[in-house]
């Protein structure tokens, strides 16, 4: 058994923060007489377990429900979150290769491609985003998402860049949303998100298509592939989603 102050040394969080799950309900641990709190060794692997969703992005609320549903057994959370994990070290180990060719490029050692130097970008580069989209669609519809993408990682970060880049370059050549090449990326665009993610409607592609601006971390993450982008594509998806639904 420990006592707070041993656990929330061994763990890294703050007492404080301890009090405030015991508070959630989050993680209760055993309470004498006078009120001091002791921690077992199932409570600190519980804890470990939260502290991982909580690094994987998940709010505590989301902790607390999918806990919930597992309560005897965490070896499903610990299976789930070595996939994300290793999803996210793949994904930074392509960034991070990126990054170094850039580097060379800057200094004068190799040049790049623009398809080269936005390898690793997509529209889900960002944790967050899984997690909003688990809120939004459920778990399992996200834990299916990712068996479709297991072993895809580069064909599905390649497809969405493939549509982003030329959403992109029909935005600087002028091209109104409505246009046919336009039309035909968020085909593609719809496709993808049916082959790499979930069965996505045409509502809910109307729904994504709004959140590339509405979603501050969407937005900034599109724009990366040309200031404005975001806003192109969802216009180009809204034009999209409306002839698809008359």
């Amino acid at each position: 058994m420990y006592h707070i102050k041993e656990a929330a040394q061994l763990s890294g969080v703050s007492v404080k923060t301890l009090h405030h799950y015991d508070k959630l309900g989050l993680l209760v641990p055993l309470k004498s007489e006078n009120g001091y709190r002791t921690y077992s060794q199932d409570d600190l692997e519980r804890l470990q377990i939260i502290l991982y969703y909580k690094y994987l992005g998940f709010s505590l609320e989301k902790i607390a429900e999918l806990l919930e549903e597992e309560t005897s057994d965490l070896l499903p959370h610990l299976i789930r979150q070595l996939d994300y994990l290793t999803r996210e070290r793949q994904h930074l180990d392509t960034l991070i290769s990126t990054l170094q060719k850039t580097i060379q490029e800057q200094k004068g050692e190799i040049k790049m491609t623009i398809e080269e130097k936005f390898t690793g970008f997509s529209y889900q580069d960002n944790q967050k985003y899984h997690q909003e989209a688990v809120e939004k669609y459920g778990q399992e519809v996200m834990d299916k998402a990712l068996e479709r993408q297991t072993g895809r990682e580069d064909e599905a970060t390649e497809t969405f860049n493939q549509v982003f880049q030329a959403l992109t370059q029909n935005f600087k050549d002028g091209l109104p949303t409505t246009a046919t090449e336009n039309q035909e990326e968020a085909t593609k665009l719809l496709q993808a998100i049916r082959t790499y993610g979930f069965d996505c409607s045409i509502e809910v592609f109307g729904h994504i298509g709004k959140g590339y601006v509405y979603n501050p971390e969407f937005k900034k993450n599109i724009d990366k592939f040309g200031p404005g982008t975001a806003q192109y594509t969802s216009d180009v998806i809204a034009h999209y989603v409306r002839t698809q639904t008359k």
